[in-house]
Order: structure tokens, then C-alpha cells, then sequence
């Protein structure tokens, strides 16, 4: 049985079909009878004579849509033809415009391009797929991917892309563990028109972690004396064997992982996990999928957190019996 049900939203198949005058907490506008996800800081501007998008400017934008730097889609599928220009973003320069195209038949399908008039024809500067949304049934699994994006007032562009797979029944009886993968890429438009990539931090330094967690947003979760108290007892464990300790109340698409010299690591997105769970435990290992562990006295949850580190410790009969498998 899965722990919690996939569903693919309709609300994300079309991303950006534009926003205007937007205050900073609104994020989603009703447009063309869909709920649209949509986070554009610089102005921009709708227009019903917006051109067509030829098969010339098609063949001159897949090029670019082929090679730009950052994660791939992982279900990938063929590029479709057929797109329109949606809405044109504010100039950032007088020497070309910044398009947001979408396909025609794949809605989910969107695209920024830099593109500069000529006398006679349109010339592509520059492109990026900025929306994807696809899903993949199998008999035992269910796969999808979703990319959202964000235009900030500078002309960066922010991608996030979560990939998933859930499997939803045993096989040969070995219970398959569900698979999570998401980026974050970003992107510059400068004034040249050229679209360039940041290269992301990179931490070289391997780690074990555990954050604790709890969403306070959500009603009924409290932090009490014992949670104080829990964190107390955790760090005392965890540091004679180097693993760090993390608190997160709020805040968490940007969790910090410190080291005990108080220096960042890396830093964690678990905002995906508050859709199933408000509170308790995560352990993260670098290039390992992090797992979930319920809220517990500290004891309990050091000794799952060491087997899911691969820490050789002695644990006695009565904690082996008494243990809760997560």
C-alpha cells in the first residue's frame, strides 16, 4: 500500500501563461479556466497579435533547447512542434524581446526564448525549457515529473524539477523503496540576450545528519518540554559519533546542515516531505536518499538513524526488541 497517493496535478500543466500587476503573495492566477502556478517578478505583457511561431524560429529554437546546461528531464520525450507565443516579458533590452511560448497540443510543455527582429525574419538569441510535466503508469509504480518555474525582478530564472516514483505493491517479497529526486537550477537572462547557466554549490565534504523537525504552521503540532529536552539527549549521542543535529520549525526549502565548527555543508530541501508528514526525523546522508522516521524518544530514533548510516554500534536485546521499525 502506498503511504500517500500521487496526484498529477492539471493545475501544473501550464506553467507561466502569464501574470500581470502581481502583488508578492499572490502565486496563482485563474486564466483560460486553469489554476495556474505562476511567479513572475518583472513585468510583462499579453498581447492578442503576439506572432506565430514559424517553423523557421521552431528549427532555430530546438537547437538551443537540446544543449542548454543543467538536470534533463528524466522522463524525457520527444520535443513536440507546434507552439504559440503566450506572453511577451517586459524588455530587458531594446535590442531583442523575451518570449514565453507554449506547445500547442502539450500544454505542459513551456519554453523562454531571447529573440531579436530583423528587417525581414525573427532570429533566436537564446532558449530554455522552462515547464515539463509528464507521467508514466506501470503495472507496479507510477512515475512523474514536474518542473516549475520562477522570474525573478533581475531576470533570473529559477527551475525546480521533482521527479518521482511510487510503487504500489511487493514484488518477490521485498517491499521497493520509493524514489524522490529534485534540482534546482537557475538561470540568467543578461543583456546581451544570452541565457546563462550558475553552476551550483557544491559541497565536497561527505556527512550523516539528522534534522528535527516539526511544521508549527499546522494546527496541533506544538513543541513542548519534551521536544527540548529530545534535542538535548540527540546531540549528546550524535556528536561523539560526528553525525550533525538540525532543528526546523520553518524555513524549509533552506535548511542549513552545519558542521559542530559551525561551517554550512549543504543545504536541504524537505519541503516535499511536510505534504506527508508534520513532524519528526530525517536522516540525510550525503548521495543517499533521505528517510523518514517517526517522531520518538531520542534513544529510538539514534539507534534506526545508525542503521540507516551504516554505524557500527552495540545495541542491547531489550532495545533490539523495543525497536519500531520506520
Amino acid at each position: 500500500m502506498l503511504k500517500k497517493i500521487l496526484i498529477i496535478p492539471i493545475v501544473l500543466v501550464a506553467l507561466l501563461n502569464g501574470c500581470k500587476n502581481k502583488k508578492p503573495d499572490e502565486v496563482s492566477y485563474d486564466l483560460k479556466e486553469r489554476l495556474l502556478p505562476c511567479s513572475i517578478q518583472c513585468g510583462d505583457e499579453k498581447s492578442d497579435s503576439l506572432p506565430i511561431l514559424s517553423i523557421d524560429i521552431f528549427n532555430q529554437f530546438i537547437p538551443h533547447m537540446k544543449v542548454y546546461p543543467g538536470h534533463k528531464p528524466i522522463l524525457l520525450s520527444k520535443i513536440p512542434s507546434d507552439w504559440e507565443v503566450e506572453y511577451q516579458l517586459e524588455n530587458l533590452s531594446s535590442e531583442f524581446d523575451i518570449w514565453i511560448i507554449s506547445n500547442v497540443n502539450e500544454v505542459s510543455h513551456k519554453a523562454l526564448l531571447t529573440i531579436k527582429k530583423t528587417e525581414t525574419n525573427f532570429t533566436v538569441i537564446s532558449a530554455l525549457l522552462i515547464a515539463y510535466s509528464a507521467a508514466i503508469e506501470h503495472t507496479d509504480s507510477l512515475e512523474s515529473e514536474e518542473w516549475t518555474c520562477e522570474i525573478d525582478k533581475d531576470y533570473s530564472i529559477k527551475i525546480k524539477k521533482r521527479y518521482d516514483k511510487i510503487f504500489s505493491s511487493v514484488i518477490d517479497t521485498i517491499l521497493l523503496e520509493n524514489k524522490l529526486i529534485q534540482h534546482e537550477d537557475t538561470y540568467h537572462i543578461s543583456l546581451n540576450g544570452q541565457i546563462s547557466y550558475q553552476e551550483p554549490e557544491i559541497y565536497e565534504t561527505d556527512y550523516f545528519a539528522i534534522i528535527q523537525f516539526a511544521d508549527t504552521a499546522e494546527s496541533g503540532i506544538i513543541l513542548d518540554e519534551d521536544w527540548i529536552w529530545n534535542g538535548i539527549h540527540m546531540r549528546e549521542q550524535l556528536e561523539e559519533k560526528n553525525v550533525f543535529f538540525v532543528e526546523a520549525t520553518q524555513g524549509f526549502d533552506h535548511i542549513s546542515i552545519l558542521n559542530y565548527h559551525g561551517e554550512e555543508v549543504d543545504k536541504i530541501n524537505m519541503s516535499s516531505f511536510l505534504t506527508t508528514y508534520s513532524k519528526g526525523y530525517l536522516f540525510i546522508k550525503k548521495d543517499k536518499s533521505p528517510k523518514y522516521h517517526r517522531y520518538c524518544p531520542a534513544e529510538e530514533c539514534v539507534q534506526k538513524a545508525f542503521i540507516y548510516f551504516e554505524i557500527d554500534t552495540v545495541i542491547s536485546n531489550t532495545e533490539e526488541i523495543g525497536a519500531i521499525e520506520i
